[in-house]
Order: structure tokens, then sequence, then C-alpha cells
């Protein structure tokens, strides 16, 4: 699996995503129209931002366990990381940077937590691979992305030449259509209340973990002496 992974991960290097789109509205963010494009760029001006509510989510973990939204906040402030899949370098590169940071992230007092749309297994192969000890959560069908508007459909054009050299996007993430989710990462305090928002086109370019750091200290509890 892993030579797998590898051979489709050397594709991605040196593309880019750029598609005009349109989009209609709903709860403050917007969403795909089943006929209509929505960009990487339109995902990024549309998507819930600082101040917004995090919409609740459930989702399965690496041993296919159940884990609420709701639960998630009462343990700590969240991070929540959006990512790509096994087979972004840039995405793996990254991951491994936030493992790196990961004690200064709870020291900070935040619950960091990586979400893509590929299946349990792969996440796991993920999680592996890059040595993760912090909670990696499967999406399917960019279900949880879509409720942070942070979807958009690849270009026909970045479909074909993903698929020329061996990678089918919409086949692996077993979807009818090329989706995505930009590369996000949002900070959520305990009230759900989101307080920092990176939202990049460029899937190269990823929230310094160190503002990350920061942003978790400025909003950290004091401890209560019991």
């Amino acid at each position: 699996m892993f030579t797998k992974i590898f051979a489709l991960a050397l594709l991605v290097c040196a593309l880019s995503f750029n598609v005009r789109s349109q989009e209609t509205v709903t709860n403050g963010a917007k969403t795909l129209d089943d006929n209509k494009i929505v960009s990487a760029k339109d995902a990024a001006k549309n998507a819930l931002n600082v101040g917004a509510k995090m919409p609740s989510f459930s989702l399965k973990d690496l041993s296919g366990k159940t884990i609420e939204s709701v639960d998630l906040l009462k343990r700590a402030n969240l991070v929540v990381v959006f990512y790509r899949g096994s087979w972004c370098p840039f995405c793996n590169l990254y991951l491994r940077n936030l493992q790196k940071n990961l004690a200064q992230i709870k020291a900070a007092g935040g619950n960091l937590v990586a979400v893509s749309v590929e299946n349990p297994d792969n996440s796991l192969s993920v999680a592996k691979k890059n040595e993760l000890a912090f909670t990696v959560l499967s999406d399917p069908n960019l279900t949880v992305a879509r409720k942070f508007g942070i979807v958009y459909q690849m270009p026909k054009e970045t479909d074909e030449l993903y698929k020329s050299r061996g990678l089918n996007v919409a086949e692996h993430n077993q979807m009818e259509k090329a989706e995505l989710p930009l590369s996000a990462t949002y900070i959520v305090n305990q009230k759900g209340e989101i307080v920092y928002a990176f939202l990049e086109t460029d899937y190269k370019k990823r929230a310094d973990p160190q503002v990350i750091i920061e942003t978790l200290s400025k909003i950290k509890q004091p401890s209560i002496k019991k």
C-alpha cells in the first residue's frame, strides 16, 4: 500500500488548482450546487471563518470508533486540520510537522484532530507512516468539510492530468466527483466558536504550528484549583 501511495504522491508536487465557479448560499457558508462548479478560491472566500460556530460532527477514527465533536470540545480547545489525503506529499510533511509540535500544542491547551475524506484503512496508513499520536478522522463524501464550506471541485483538466499519472481522485475517495477540501486549519474554543481560520487556496501553504500554539495560548483557560 505504501508503494502505491508513494507513487501517487509523486504526481502532485508541481500541480495547482485554478478554475472559475459559482455557488449557492446556505446557513452562512457557500455550498456546492450539483450543476455548478466551486473553485478553491471560491471555497476560501465563502468558507466558515472567525466568529462562526463550528458545525457539530460525528466521524470514525482509525479503529472505527465514532468520535463526537461535542466530546472533543469537552476536553480542550480544538484544532481541526483538514488534509487532502495519503497521496499528498505536502499533507504528509505537514502532519509530521504537527506531530513534532504536538507537545507544545497540548501544553497550550489544544486538542488536535486531522480530518480527510479517506477511509479508516488509508487514514491508519497515514498515521503509521507519519508516526502520528493525535486523532485522525475519516470524513466520507466530505460531509463535514461541506459543513465548513471548504470543498471545491477539481478543474477537469487537472483531474485528467491526475488520472494520466495514475490517480483518479473521485475513485480513490469513493465519490462521484473529483472534489477535495481546502488544506484548512481551524481553532475552536470550548464554546464552539471559531477563533482562528487558515483558508489558503495553495495546498502547499499550511497554518504555521507556532501561530496555532500562540493562538491556543491566548485563549487557554486558567487551571481551576480544587
